[in-house]
């Protein structure tokens, strides 16, 4: 008994040192976001970087620190601007030139696309940037299923993609059903670069780059990115202000729903193109440093695991 109850108080203590250290986490975190300037985000940074070791010891402050990422990305924050660019509006001109041509867009010479007024925007970013609805950065569409009551839709080798198959960290699994060429055209077809969001459920707002060509269901939205680099709208859509706002037009409690318009009226900051060439190459590098963070720790919970079976091993024998 006197065992379990020791026990009992480490782990509570454990707890608390784990809850505490998490607060901390958030809050230091949430400076850097907060920022005013660069050089308070280079203050707030260098506090961070100061106890870095002692606050990221678990998965889940990593994964913090990874939206932080993310957010700072889309903010203008991670990359410096360079004068040279091309500035977002001209960038948003012809995209929808590119869309018109193509079929896929209509513009009215007389109103070009403008972007989003001040008044909507969550943050403020840099003066070449502009906030833009995200249907304006690409195509968008809807899946669909075919009719299950036709076998011949599902006798092929084309992925066919629902909610299930979208992972948390951005990736497609492997699905269980396949369409037919005939299938995918009672379907929605996504390309190589092609982003689907879940857009219903206990998932909704995951977020993922296609990879191949595939089938997609009316659970899921589409968007084919055009003259936007696909994984600068993937870190803008997977950031936690888009995400927020999925979750605020979504309608129904037990089970959320955030229909296509909703969904493509969220507005994203545009970065010009360049810049976001930039900022996707400076997110990666750093999403693998926290990932290579992670595997640290997961190689020192092992070896934990496997020291304290050694000493109980030793101690019953």
């Amino acid at each position: 008994m006197l065992c379990q109850s020791l026990c009992d108080r480490l782990e509570q203590h454990t707890s608390n040192q784990l809850d505490a250290r998490e607060t901390l986490v958030v809050t230091l975190l949430g400076t850097l976001t907060q920022s005013a300037n660069a050089t308070e985000l280079a203050d707030n940074w260098a506090l961070l970087a100061e106890h870095f070791d002692t606050l990221f010891t678990t998965e889940q402050s990593i994964d913090k620190l990874k939206q932080t990422i993310l957010q700072l990305a889309v903010m203008g924050r991670l990359v410096e601007q360079d004068d040279g660019d091309e500035p977002a509006e001209q960038l948003i001109e012809r995209i929808a030139t590119q869309k018109a041509e193509t079929g896929n867009g209509k513009r009215r010479a007389s109103k070009p696309p403008k972007s989003s007024t001040a008044g909507s925007q969550p943050f403020q970013i840099p003066s070449t940037w502009a906030w833009m609805p995200l249907r304006k950065t690409g195509i968008t569409s809807t899946g669909k299923t075919p009719s299950t009551k036709n076998a011949s839709f599902f006798s092929g080798n084309i992925p066919f993609i629902g909610p299930g198959q979208v992972t948390a960290a951005g990736k497609i699994n492997t699905p269980e059903k396949h369409l037919s060429e005939e299938g995918i055209l009672q379907s929605e077809e996504a390309l190589s670069g092609d982003i689907l969001t879940v857009c219903i459920g206990g998932s909704i707002g995951k977020t993922a780059i296609v990879t191949e060509r595939c089938g997609f269901n009316q659970q899921l939205n589409k968007i084919r990115p055009v003259l936007v680099e696909p994984s600068y709208l993937l870190a803008a859509i997977n950031a936690d202000f888009f995400q927020h706002s999925i979750r605020e037009k979504a309608t129904g409690s037990a089970t959320p729903i955030i229909n296509r318009s909703k969904w493509e009226s969220i507005a994203i900051p545009l970065a010009p193109l360049a810049e976001q060439r930039r900022i996707v190459q400076k997110v990666d590098e750093l999403m693998a440093l926290c990932d290579r963070l992670k595997q640290r720790l997961t190689q020192a919970s092992d070896t934990r695991c496997q020291l304290a079976g050694a000493v109980v091993e030793q101690a019953i024998n």
